[in-house]
């Protein structure tokens, strides 16, 4: 997948998560609010090191459609039970 030359829908985001950057997809992918805070602020997803360090602010920045506002609801009314992608041992051992 060329992260750079692509669009991707949230579909396929969800499905190669393992397998690509977050912060990569924070920086050239347009995401949804609700992706933004269930897969890319989401330390259950955030495996590499720059992954760790996404802040909120972080997600403002490169998706400026995004409003802060939208962001922190978006934050209070999360649960973490709508994950819908398997964890990464599950994923790595098929």
């Amino acid at each position: 997948m060329d992260l750079t030359k692509h669009q991707y829908n949230r579909e396929t985001l969800k499905k190669y998560l393992y397998e690509l950057n977050i912060a990569d997809i924070l920086k050239t992918q347009k995401l949804d609010v609700t992706f933004a805070v269930r897969y890319v602020l989401n330390p259950k997803y955030q495996l590499a090191e720059n992954e760790t360090k996404i802040t909120p602010n972080m997600v403002l920045h490169y998706q400026p459609h995004i409003h802060k506002l939208e962001l922190v609801e978006a934050m209070l009314a999360y649960d973490s039970d709508d994950d819908s992608v398997e964890d990464f041992e599950t994923v790595a051992n098929r």
